[in-house]
């Protein structure tokens, strides 16, 4: 049987949020373990920003463990099971409105970014005004038909879009920030900077989170050793890999991979500690 989840119902805790023009805002700090969270449904359109935490999500394009910035747009009557990885997290929701049937997915415009980071940054401060109208920006984006209607004059240039998404897509070990900053036809030093005013991370701190989503995901479908995934995934060796979980999951390649059930593959030394300093 399904859970039904009301508007302000979430596996979180918080303050109280704020109800504005149909909308509903909570910055919420997880409070279940990932075992614990049911399979439920919502009635009502929402956003997640993941602000802290792997959040692991079934909405398209979402990876399977977050290490990157991540908002996912939930459209009416959207069924799932999405959590924190070993329930240690904080995001931001958005609930209210209304919107065409569709799949979940996970929005990498980073115009919507940076309008749902805006929201939990002022969350106490903005006006109810503000807080709806940047709700229905962030609806005007996820609705293809209104999205041009939506968008202001502070929306990021066009450039920034295509370099998220060839970081997002690109499965190329020597991919690089300065090669994105060449493809998209600017200066590293201007990537950068744009890249943090509207993603609030540098591209290379992107790429990095990129890099252990893509590992993530190997290592949960079970078809690589800890080495070949190190190498596929654009990390410098086995150790350089087993850094990054610890440091950003707080657990080894090892453990990640026998957690999501995934039978045990044959490594060489599961758990190095040592190696080379990051390529970043």
């Amino acid at each position: 049987m399904v859970l039904k989840r009301a508007r302000t119902d979430f596996w979180g805790s918080g303050p109280n949020g704020r109800q504005a023009g149909g909308f509903s805002f909570h910055v919420l700090t997880a409070n279940a373990p990932e075992d614990e969270v049911r399979r439920h449904t919502h009635d009502e359109a929402h956003f997640v920003l993941v602000l802290a935490g792997g959040y692991m999500s079934s909405a398209s394009g979402a990876p399977l463990v977050s290490d990157t910035p991540v908002l996912i747009y939930n459209p009416p009557g959207t069924t799932h099971r999405d959590r924190f990885h070993a329930g240690r997290g904080r995001f931001l929701a958005i609930s209210g409105g209304t919107g065409a049937e569709a799949a979940a997915r996970c929005m990498r415009d980073p115009y919507a970014y940076r309008l749902a980071c805006d929201i939990a940054d002022r969350i106490d401060a903005a006006t109810a005004f503000g807080l709806e109208a940047r709700a229905l920006q962030l609806h005007g984006i996820a609705l293809p038909l209104s999205s041009d209607e939506a968008r202001t004059t502070a929306h990021p240039p066009a450039w920034l879009s295509r370099a998220v998404e060839m970081i997002f897509t690109c499965d190329l070990p020597e991919l690089s920030v300065g090669s994105v900053a060449a493809e998209v036809g600017v200066h590293p030093v201007h990537l950068a900077r744009v890249f943090r005013r509207f993603l609030g991370c540098a591209p290379g701190d992107y790429l990095r989170g990129r890099r252990l989503e893509r590992a993530a995901a190997m290592l949960g479908r079970g078809v690589a050793s800890l080495a070949d995934v190190a190498h596929s995934a654009g990390f410098a060796d086995q150790a350089h890999l087993t850094r990054a979980f610890r440091s950003r999951l707080d657990i080894t390649p090892a453990q990640w991979r026998r957690s999501r059930h995934v039978a045990r593959i044959q490594d060489a030394g599961a758990d190095v500690r040592q190696g080379p300093a990051e390529p970043f």
